[in-house]
């Protein structure tokens, strides 16, 4: 059995001349132009090869990119969750991607799809809806060997529960050690020192989040995965706030203090690491990096890139008000199925046209308030370019991925998190 690092959470497993893909992303510049990877790959498209399989755990360019899809051999099997709605599946039909076979696997069913090669999904933890609507974690069992790809869920008690009663030990993990989101970095309301503080509170939760789990599971061997990236352009700046390591060698001290170091497996891109001979290939040591090499790639190649949303303007005269009702009448109804409220208002700002919009998230309400006046708390005030803003509401550009890309400004009052609104703001659209 090898494992092949390419970077971020795109790796190659290979056994008894069978190779399987885990989430395909290899070309810089994804979410609009924000994304690039960090540590750099150093592995190209091209060094690829052809596969046997390609598992997909969501729907999120890192993890399923169409720019690399485009370039892989069409006769490997897709692995999937079974999911309603299942984005992977509408999202490869309508790049005209046409593989082989697709394997549809529900939660906690193990399946057999090939001699010796049996594959299980583990949902996300239902406590966080975002993640549970579109991702899903991977249980391999290829011949003895046992793998749990964690993929971006979080590892969760019930999740855990099932995989040490059905398999019994895990050889190798793959478990997430940061996470992803425009906070602290984004919002306005935090000084810098606020920001910096909330930046290692989030690090340090994921952090234990990732040791907690090693002490529970118990695998032979693990490794930090996934969230592996560095936000380019304008905006390049807020990298310093990101709730997220400039490496995933922080977890190194992290699992010496409890005595588990010995289990990790750290390899730099395009390395390989083969679990019967216990030996590297390329045999290196790894290669940490810093948040000063982090900020010197950004100022001499990451700063100059410019966003999709840079290249245009739209008019003045886009009636930004109707977006906003017609957006703010779709999210009415959902919110009304759902019987999903909240006493907060949310309010919409065009800074270039200096409009703003007030929508009470319970009640239909939309109004257009002036510039200047107070905001009523509680309040989470969202801003972008005019631009941006509009290709948000007409579905150009999705919430959550221009929150990942770092393109908006929050003011949050009280600073305090409730998910089921950032949950409806990703249905504001027309």
């Amino acid at each position: 059995m090898k494992f092949t690092n390419l970077g971020g959470a795109t790796a190659i497993l290979e056994h008894r001349g069978k190779r399987m893909l885990f989430d395909p992303w290899l070309d810089d510049g994804i979410f609009h132009g924000a994304w690039y990877h960090w540590p750099k790959m150093q592995v190209g498209i091209e060094d690829l090869g052809r596969f046997d399989y390609i598992y997909i755990s969501h729907i999120h360019e890192d993890h399923c990119s169409a720019g690399t899809i485009k370039h892989l051999n069409t006769d490997a099997e897709i692995i999937v969750m079974e999911k309603k709605p299942n984005f992977v599946l509408k999202f490869l039909k309508e790049n005209d991607f046409n593989f082989k076979k697709v394997h549809v696997i529900p939660a906690r069913t193990e399946i057999e799809i090939a001699p010796g090669l049996k594959v299980n999904m583990v949902e996300p933890d239902p406590a966080n809806e975002m993640a549970f609507v579109i991702d899903s974690a991977l249980v391999i069992r290829w011949d003895d060997f046992i793998l749990y790809n964690a993929n971006d869920c979080q590892p969760h008690a019930d999740g855990l529960k099932y995989i040490m009663d059905h398999y019994g030990r895990v050889d190798y993990a793959l478990l997430p050690y940061a996470g992803g989101s425009g906070y602290p970095s984004c919002y306005v309301n935090l000084s810098e020192a606020e920001k910096k503080s909330e930046q290692q509170r989030v690090m340090m939760t994921r952090l234990n989040t990732f040791v907690k789990t090693v002490q529970e599971l118990q695998p032979r061997h693990v490794t930090p995965f996934a969230d592996q990236y560095v936000v380019a352009g304008s905006r390049s700046h807020l990298n310093k706030y990101i709730s997220h390591p400039a490496s995933p060698g922080v977890v190194q001290d992290a699992l010496a203090a409890v005595g588990l170091k010995d289990r990790l497996v750290m390899l730099n891109s395009g390395q390989a690491y083969d679990f019967d001979k216990g030996v590297k290939t390329p045999d290196a040591p790894y290669q940490d990096v810093t948040e000063a090499d982090r900020e010197e790639y950004i100022a001499k190649v990451l700063k100059p890139k410019i966003y999709d949303h840079e290249k245009v303007t739209f008019f003045p005269s886009v009636p930004v008000d109707r977006l906003v009702k017609y957006a703010r009448d779709r999210l009415w109804a959902i919110q009304q199925r759902k019987s999903a409220f909240s006493d907060l208002n949310l309010y919409l700002d065009f800074p270039g046209v200096q409009r703003r919009f007030r929508l009470p998230l319970n009640a239909a309400d939309c109004v257009e308030v002036p510039w200047e006046q107070e905001l009523q708390q509680p309040f989470l005030r969202v801003s972008g370019t005019d631009t941006l803003m509009i290709m948000i509401l007409i579905g150009h550009i999705s919430w959550n991925i221009a929150d990942a890309a770092l393109f908006l400004d929050y003011e949050r009052r009280p600073n305090v998190y409730d998910p089921s609104v950032y949950v409806l703001l990703n249905y504001l659209r027309v």
